[in-house]
């Protein structure tokens, strides 16, 4: 029937039951997603049987929203540098794979995660033009694994694909030689009463492309012990914070995961922090009794544990106040407990 509208969640068994008995194709699709903070890997280089593995979760904000329809020739709208990507994805996309399958469409991306951030931009915005293009050629049950695939995302890290898929808490256990995604050893809910508070300073990027391609290739395989330690803190003092919502030892363990990683990269960006301000800034909201506090990725945002909207947006009053930090970007958000939203209307 035209113009009917439905929302569902990407992963969700309504998802897949609704789509395998809908016979009206889509003609239009909006896709939603989070950011994806990544606290680090838990292997580097050959220090265990799988390759990277890491920890991190799914954030509502930033995020993009890409938003499809079918049209006589393609055309991407937005802002500048995401417009472009976009376009670049469905270019990959459509070469990769059977190209009469995708059909013209107009695509605008309204709503952005900044790049080079740490916050997981990329694959963010490829899962989601992935995704929008299957279900403009009517297809409605595609599998993270080909979604990744298909936008050339997941080679390293797959907790951003996993996120894509349910959101929430994740531990990648690392990609087995023959698989193309990390395994998926553990998956929980974030306290939804928890905020993140997430910094960056004024005109400063992480690493990408080749230049986090040479950072990878000089860094020594990460030592077995702390991989060990790595997998201690996550399995036995981060999940168990989360799963019994006690704040304390969830801070805890995001700080000492966090410390033990940056201090393993601190060669290749300049310090345990990547940028000296967030170092400074750890220190001192550490001070003030907000002990979790941990870099995403290659950063430079820098991500604050708070128990509560109100402690988050006091202390953000209190940041914004302060000259040292009065330039960064300071913003508070949610954890994301499900996939990306897909909206259809056909």
């Amino acid at each position: 029937m035209p113009g009917i509208k439905c929302t569902v969640h990407f992963g969700c068994i309504a998802n897949r039951t609704l789509s395998r008995h809908s016979s009206d194709m889509v003609t239009s699709v909006r896709i939603e997603t989070g950011a994806r903070l990544h606290f680090g890997p838990l292997a580097a280089a050959g220090a265990s049987g799988g390759k990277f593995g890491g920890v991190g979760m799914m954030v509502t904000s930033p995020g993009f929203v890409v938003s499809a329809s079918l049209a006589g020739t393609d055309e991407f709208h937005g802002e500048n540098s995401a417009a472009a990507r976009a376009a670049e994805f469905v270019r990959c996309i459509r070469a990769g794979d059977n190209e009469q399958k995708f059909p013209f469409c107009r695509m605008t991306v309204d709503s952005t995660i900044p790049s080079h951030a740490g916050l997981g931009s990329g694959t963010q915005l490829g899962l989601a033009v992935a995704a929008a293009l299957s279900e403009l050629a009517d297809e409605h049950e595609i599998p993270i694994e080909t979604l990744a695939r298909r936008a050339g995302r997941g080679l390293r890290s797959a907790i951003g694909l996993h996120g894509f898929s349910t959101g929430g808490f994740l531990v990648d256990g690392g990609r087995a030689a023959q698989s193309q995604l990390g395994t998926l050893v553990a998956r929980v809910t974030f306290p939804e009463q928890w905020r993140l508070i997430l910094v960056a300073p004024p005109e400063s990027q992480g690493l990408s492309g080749t230049a986090e391609q040479s950072a990878f290739a000089a860094q020594p395989p990460m030592p077995q012990a702390l991989t060990a330690e790595l997998c201690r803190i996550a399995l036995m003092e981060w999940l168990p914070g989360l799963i019994e919502a006690d704040f304390q030892r969830a801070s805890s363990a995001m700080y000492e995961f966090g410390l033990g990683v940056g201090r393993f990269f601190e060669p290749a960006q300049g310090g345990v922090f990547a940028h000296p301000l967030m170092g400074e800034l750890a220190e001192a909201v550490r001070r003030r009794g907000f002990g979790g506090v941990a870099q995403t990725s290659w950063g430079p945002t820098t991500c604050i544990l708070c128990d509560s909207h109100a402690a988050a947006t006091e202390l953000i009053s209190d940041l914004a106040c302060d000259s040292r930090w009065a330039a960064c970007s300071i913003q508070m958000t949610e954890p994301l407990n499900q996939g990306a939203k897909i909206t259809r209307t056909g």
